[in-house]
Formats: structure tokens, sequence, C-alpha cells
């Protein structure tokens, strides 16, 4: 072969090479696992192919960027919820403290309860329906007369030093990493990630950005009335011992609209609590997400909250997610 066609023949193989390598390293970066601590399964497989279709500008199931509005429950969605939800380890560690400062507390109610370790008191506000009352105790009276920013500043730092009981971790390693994963995939598929939860949205605001990339404005949830106080010269906002907002059952999708104006067209939910939510998501042409915690080992197993929902999941076409099996870890690596 002669000397130029040497040459050449030598830069088509390097061209070639070269291209390969491309297509290589691009397939293979198509191919990296969206999920990386999800088990290939169903529910993986329908988040996947969910995502593709909406974001799919030729699909017939496609939806704007500015329509693609995520919502997710926080206690036992997005953290762990057992023994308590998070929020109550805090609220209770307050009142013994209030306690200590004014024995004379544990003579009436929240206070009496805590102290002698009956729950009798808020399991029958509970059963009668008497949610305000019961969100008011536990929200608002062991903190009414608060500034919001005396609130925020206790908070952070009851949030900086506690320990779950079971676990030794504080809220960072309470959080679950597959769910932390999927937040960031929609995120990178152009949707707005919300949390909505029946815990008080002025305490999860707190830490909503360290532990899960979101601002305290994507976080919506329970509240007590708030009033303006000018003491002094000074411009207040002062919590009430009054329930506000119940975010829970039917109060989540009524505040969803209320707050976004935009129905979600993808939810992640637990428990009854979430079913209204996961409902109108899944019956408006959304994905509804159930997470089941069958996981005794790595977690919690229990089917506690569930009755309502679990059969619905089924009925409506849901995507249940298995903990134990759908799952490749829990929480995030310490």
């Amino acid at each position: 072969m002669a000397k130029g066609n040497t040459m050449k023949f030598n830069l088509r193989i390097s061209t070639l090479l070269a291209l390969l390598l491309i297509a290589f390293v691009s397939g293979t970066a198509a191919a990296k696992d969206l999920l990386p601590t999800w088990n290939d399964g169903p529910a993986k497989k329908a988040i996947l192919e969910f995502v593709a279709a909406v974001t799919d500008e030729n699909g017939k199931d496609y939806v704007p960027p500015e329509d693609r509005i995520a919502t997710f429950d926080n206690d036992g969605t997005l953290w762990n919820e057992k023994p308590l939800y998070v929020h109550f380890f805090a609220v209770f560690d307050h009142m013994k403290q209030q306690m200590a400062a004014d024995p004379s507390l544990k003579a009436r109610q929240p206070y009496k309860s805590l102290a002698t370790k009956d729950k009798d008191y808020f399991v029958s506000l509970y059963e009668d329906a008497a949610y305000d009352t019961l969100l008011g105790q536990l929200i608002g009276v062991p903190f009414g007369g608060m500034t919001t920013d005396v609130f925020a500043n206790w908070g952070r730092a009851w949030l900086k030093t506690w320990k779950h009981p079971k676990y030794k971790v504080g809220v960072k390693g309470l959080i679950y990493q597959p769910m932390l994963e999927l937040i960031r995939y929609l995120e990178a598929n152009d949707f707005k990630v919300h949390i909505y939860s029946a815990d008080e949205a002025a305490f999860l605001r707190l830490v909503s950005e360290e532990l899960y990339g979101l601002p305290p404005d994507h976080v919506h949830g329970s509240s007590v009335r708030i009033e303006y106080v000018v003491d002094e010269g000074k411009a207040q906002l002062v919590r009430t011992y009054r329930a506000h907002y119940l975010d829970n059952w039917a109060g989540k999708p009524r505040l969803i609209m209320q707050e976004l104006g935009k129905k979600p067209i993808l939810a992640a939910g637990n428990s009854n609590g979430d079913l209204h939510m996961l409902q109108y998501t899944a019956l408006t042409g959304g994905l509804a997400l159930l997470l089941h915690h069958t996981d005794g080992e790595r977690e919690d197993k229990y089917d506690s909250h569930t009755d309502k929902v679990m059969p619905l999941a089924k009925k409506e076409g849901w995507t249940v997610i298995d903990m134990k099996n759908d799952w490749g870890v829990v929480f995030p690596a310490p």
C-alpha cells in the first residue's frame, strides 16, 4: 500500500475508533441507572415509563414542564415515622421542659396525658373527629405565645442535637435514600417537587433544604393561627393556641389547589391520610405511588393506617412500592 493511502487508511481507522469510543461513552451514560438504589421491578419500571411518557414532546401523554407537579407526603414517605413522628418527639421534649419549669401544668391537658403516659386523651379526640382540638393541643398549646423567630430557633436547636432512639442517628440519617433519588430524578426532568405533610410545615421547613434540597416555599402542611403584633416598635408574628389548617385526608388536595393552583401528576404517600391526594392524582391521569413498609430488618414492618389505601391502590391501579423488595438500601450511607 502506498504511503499516502496508508496514512488515509490509518486516519479512517482512528476516526472510526474515536466514533466507536464516543458511542460507547454515550451509550454507557444513557444506560446509567437513573435510580441507583431502586431494584429492577414493577415500581421502578412504572416510574421510569411514566416520566418518559410525560416528557416526550411527540407523545400523547406529554405534559409541559410548567404542569409537571409532584407532591410527596413526608412522615413514612420521605423519612422514618416510627415509633413517633419526628415532630412529636420534638413537641413532647418541649412539653417536658415546660412541666419541669412549671409542675402545675401536669394537672391540665395536654400535659396531663404526657405526664401520666396516657394516650387515651389524644385517641379519643382522634376517634371523635375533633381534629382541630387535637391539632391545637399538639402543635398550638405548647408553643402558644412564641414568636415565629423564637419557634424557628428552638426547632433548629432541637434538630441539631436529637438522636433517634432506635437508629441512634439524627434526622439526616432517617431520610429514605431511594426517595431522595426520586426527587432529584424528577427535578432533572423539569418536575416541581412539593411536600404536603400532616405535620406542621413550620417545623419541616427548618431542615427541608438541608435534607431534601427543597426550599421552604416547597413545604406545605398543617399550621396554627398566626397573629401580627407590633410591640415597642418591633413587628412580630406570634403563634396562637388555635389550629389553622390540618393538612391530611381531603385537606391535602384542597391545600394543593389553594396554594399551587394545579393538580399533581405524580404523588407519593404511605398511609390513609394520603388517600385523597393519591386518589386525586390517579383519577386525573397521574401516577400515584404508595410506599408499603415491608422491611422489618432494615426499617419497620407495619400496616397501621393503611386499611383504606391498600385496597384502593389495587382497585384503582396505583403503584405500590414494596420497601423490602424494591429498594436496595433504605437509609443513606453513614
